[in-house]
């Protein structure tokens, strides 16, 4: 298996809709980095507007991606990306934290050619991976993606969905409850066309993976929250390939396993820049919850090197992919 570790790199506590944007996470990055390189990985820095526009994170991203240690993509908050526009959800940082794919479409297409020119800005060349703000992309948002020369797009989140996340119209985003996580190439996006390579996210349990009522209703149980005791709960489902605050290494071994299991040759862990500077996300409000997480990011990628999968860039599994035979689909 090749595994992409990609990060949403993006201003602090964007989960606070409407908060002054600061940048103070950008400081945390050689840490991670620092464990990245220990184990091999090049993660791709999936970054926003207003990353994009940081001097500190340009310093740090530049010279990084010239080396090759990091890949640089882009990722779309409609809140931060110009250009705006009068009306709840359309204006500069706004209460209303839109999905792109609620956009009107020349909006959307006039936002994504600001992005990808503010990233090609960064490294010197255009991005070729793209995951969309709130996880909001559709069939159509995926084809103004292979016109703008993208190859991979990792937006999609299976077994979940959106619909009752807020934004423009109170209906939420996508729901991609009916994908999994196999890589496949988006319809109507030419030829080769775009992939689109999912998160990493599955059920591990027997009855949750045979039975949709039975996923339904254990994802609406109670959750297990972060704290010794409560980790011997059984594991919530469908497992994330990402570092929960509530999750145990036991919980990524066990989703390592399943996706071996299904025979997945590709996956994606994600989590946020933000999640890497104390009190910056919901996830980790002190500098114990960070030693904590990178204590896991250590512990995980020793476990996937010592089954023998490897790391690789976003944008190197959407070209390895451009050249196989791949479903198509919408999304």
């Amino acid at each position: 298996m090749r595994i992409a570790v990609t990060v949403d790199t993006e201003a602090d506590a964007q989960w606070e809709h409407g908060r002054p944007l600061a940048t103070a996470n950008v400081a945390s990055w050689p840490v991670f980095q620092a464990l990245c390189e220990r184990y091999g990985v090049r993660p791709t820095f999936l970054i926003t507007s207003e990353i994009a526009q940081d001097p500190q994170a340009v310093s740090f991203l530049r010279p990084r991606a010239t080396a090759g240690e990091l890949e640089v993509g882009a990722h779309l908050h409609p809140w931060t990306t110009p250009p705006f526009a009068e009306g709840p959800g359309l204006r500069e940082n706004d209460d209303v934290h839109a999905f792109p794919c609620e956009l009107p479409p020349a909006l959307l297409q006039a936002k994504l050619e600001t992005l990808t020119a503010q990233v090609a800005a960064v490294t010197g060349a255009p991005p070729r991976s793209f995951r969309a703000g709130r996880f909001g992309l559709d069939t159509s948002g995926a084809r103004l993606l292979a016109g703008h020369g993208y190859v991979v797009d990792s937006s999609v989140t299976p077994h979940v969905s959106w619909n009752d996340h807020g934004g423009l119209s109170g209906r939420g985003g996508p729901d991609f409850r009916h994908h999994d996580a196999h890589p496949f190439r988006v319809v109507g996006t030419g030829t080769p066309g775009l992939v689109e390579l999912p998160v990493t996210i599955m059920p591990t349990y027997a009855l949750t993976r045979w039975s949709p009522w039975v996923l339904a209703h254990w994802r609406a149980r109670p959750r297990r929250v972060h704290g010794r005791g409560q980790r011997f709960l059984p594991r919530p489902q469908p497992l994330w390939l990402r570092p929960r605050p509530e999750y145990v290494l036991g919980d990524l071994r066990a989703l390592l396993l399943q996706a071996e299991r299904v025979r997945l040759s590709w996956a994606v862990f994600m989590f946020h820049s933000s999640e890497l500077l104390a009190g910056a996300s919901p996830y980790r409000q002190s500098q114990a919850d960070i030693d904590e997480l990178l204590s896991l990011l250590d512990d995980l990628f020793a476990l996937v090197l010592s089954r023998g999968h490897h790391f690789v860039t976003l944008a190197d599994a959407g070209r390895a992919l451009a050249d196989s035979s791949l479903p198509v689909k919408e999304l």
